[in-house]
């Protein structure tokens, strides 16, 4: 209820007006904001899942090699 005691709505020219069609438009914008991310985090994981297993296996390899390849220089200090 407005101050002066009316019942009648906000004026389409006022500040609460425009507050209100300022709101509207922003959870336009983020709905589609929303919407875009949650699809790209989909993809992305989806792109992800095949290739993880692989970066995990390449890992492994990279520190057994490594350690392969230290093993006889640290029998040098032996």
């Amino acid at each position: 209820m407005p101050a002066n005691g009316s019942t009648s709505p906000p004026s389409p020219y006022s500040s609460n007006a425009h507050f209100g069609a300022w709101m509207t438009a922003l959870d336009q914008v983020t709905d589609l904001n929303r919407a875009h991310f949650t699809s790209s985090v989909a993809a992305g994981r989806a792109e992800l899942t095949g290739r993880l297993p692989w970066a995990c296996a390449l890992l492994m390899l990279a520190v057994g090699l490594t350690g392969l390849g230290l093993r006889p220089r640290l029998a040098e200090f032996r």
